[in-house]
């Protein structure tokens, strides 16, 4: 998730013929219509067997996945990903499948019913992982249509579900939606696009969902329409910010709102629709504003529109993911202060509870005024350097992992940065994480880094994303010559970061 921040403003930034066109999108409206009342009076019923708690949602909850894998041909680099949203945790993991047959073993966070990308071979492969629970999967690689699934009944079948209609398309059903907010010459067309891809992926949910368990027809069901206006509403300021114009927006194009509920209970266990909701608001606000000439706050308006339209549950981990997101990609004191002064903030305390507990724990980590955690990595020689040897000097460390763009951007300013320092007491130091020591090696070498250039293999990588509290990348983390932290988040080198460097050389 990338994500850009402005002053006290916080964004997210994710054909056929004109008659059968026109068919399609009556037939669509009519099914939603139809669809919606069928699901809201089923609702979304699940029961404690998928998360093994009393509570609805598992904070501390984990889940074991292990792929098992036979007829791999060459070695390959499987990629995995995952995100649980309360207390966040990103995992993207690269794991290096030796040839023949063999195995791995994962233990993953999840909080709700949640979905797991597994890239191997030219193909993405979805999977879902449920608090508590044991997945195998068995790939082959000669043949993936092969593939099968051991788990619990209803768990096998949703997963045997999902790799089917992976191998279905040549490109998974969320890449050509991002691609076509890219590729589309106007919004009118993306929008068509839009629709075009949302009525493929439910035909194949229609012939498929009566093998599916009760509960997970209405997850899918959802998931996939939050997923869909989620595109709709980032794409106006995606559109602009990669494509520097700004495209007219049609009359019709937020018609896509007029038949999605917003107080949705059925919806409550799905992460599109907390996005979906979150890209709403921030439209809401930015609207209000030019409207009146203002600049709202961004915390109290999310909390007071969510207080307005929602209820239950799904309010609380939505005002929950909201502060959680302030707290780590804006002002930390902001999150802290707001909950301080707003005990009666939620309408169960154990999310209150749970904030303050995920503050601390942050708290404890590398901080402003602390000595760097110490780590030890191979670096581009060879050899092992320990980031506790270039005491006395201003350090930089730039961390990043290969396949990030805005990282790739920054490559070139580290690099005159290296240079503009070269005879001073400063060193660059850039740590890749999430990715293999191939790729790190290729990568390295294709952009010509001149920092001091290390790897973190999987044993380093845990701790130095757990102990630098890694969720954004790039990150950069300035050390003093005194050996303590500067800043946690300093500028970028394309932008202020030079200017940081020669203040501290002064003092």
């Amino acid at each position: 998730m990338s994500l850009t921040f402005s002053g006290g403003d916080l964004s997210i930034l994710y054909v056929s013929k004109a008659y059968r066109m026109k068919n399609q999108i009556v037939n669509f409206m009519k099914y939603l219509r139809i669809s919606i009342v069928t699901l809201w009076c089923s609702s979304f019923v699940c029961t404690k067997s998928f998360a093994q708690i009393s509570f609805w949602y598992n904070f501390k909850g984990t889940a074991s996945l292990t792929i098992n894998y036979v007829n791999n041909s060459d070695q390959k680099i499987w990629h995995i990903f995952t995100y649980k949203m309360f207390p966040d945790q990103e995992v993207r993991l690269s794991d290096t499948i030796p040839v023949g047959s063999g195995n791995r073993n994962y233990l993953l966070p999840i909080g709700l019913p949640q979905k797991v990308t597994l890239k191997t071979t030219g193909k993405e492969l979805t999977l879902l992982l449920t608090p508590g629970s044991t997945l195998v999967c068995n790939l082959d690689f000669k043949n993936l249509a092969r593939s099968s699934i051991d788990a619990p009944d209803s768990l096998r079948a949703i997963n045997e579900y999902l790799i089917r209609k992976d191998l279905s398309v040549a490109t998974p059903f969320k890449t050509r939606r991002t691609l076509a907010a890219q590729r589309s010459a106007t919004l009118e067309e993306f929008g068509t696009k839009m629709t075009e891809l949302y009525l493929e992926e439910l035909q194949f949910f229609n012939a498929n969902k009566g093998e599916l368990p009760r509960w997970y027809q209405s997850f899918e069901y959802w998931e996939n329409r939050y997923s869909d206006a989620t595109e709709r509403m980032n794409a106006p300021l995606q559109r602009e910010l990669s494509r520097q114009v700004k495209d007219s927006i049609p009359p019709t194009y937020y018609r896509f709102l007029d038949s999605l509920a917003l107080n949705n209970d059925a919806a409550k266990y799905s992460y599109p629709y907390y996005l979906f909701l979150y890209e709403l608001f921030n439209k809401r606000r930015t609207d209000y504003d030019l409207e009146h000439g203002s600049k709202s706050n961004f915390l109290d308006y999310h909390i007071e529109q969510a207080n307005k339209e929602l209820s239950g549950e799904a309010l609380d981990l939505f005002k929950a993911f909201t502060i959680q997101l302030v707290f780590n990609h804006y002002k930390r004191e902001v999150a802290k202060d707001y909950i301080n002064n707003r005990d009666s903030i939620f309408s169960n305390t154990v999310w209150l509870d749970e904030l303050k507990s995920f503050f601390q724990s942050k708290d404890n980590r590398a901080g402003k005024g602390k000595v760097p955690p110490n780590f030890v990595l191979i670096d581009s020689r060879d050899s092992l350097t320990w980031l506790r040897s270039l005491k006395g000097n201003i350090i930089v460390l730039s961390f990043w992992f290969a396949g990030c763009r805005p990282c790739i951007e920054e490559f070139p300013a580290e690099n005159r940065l290296a240079d503009t320092f070269k005879d001073r007491p400063v060193r660059i130091v850039s740590v890749c994480v999430n990715t293999s020591e191939e790729m790190w090696k290729k990568w390295s070498e294709r952009f010509g880094l001149k920092t001091i250039n290390l790897w973190a293999n999987s044993q380093w990588e845990k701790t130095i994303i757990e102990r630098y509290d890694l969720t954004v990348f790039p990150r950069y983390v300035l050390i003093d010559k005194d050996y303590k932290i500067v800043e946690t988040y300093a500028d970028r080198p394309s932008q202020g970061l030079e200017r940081q460097i020669k203040s501290l050389l002064e003092n």
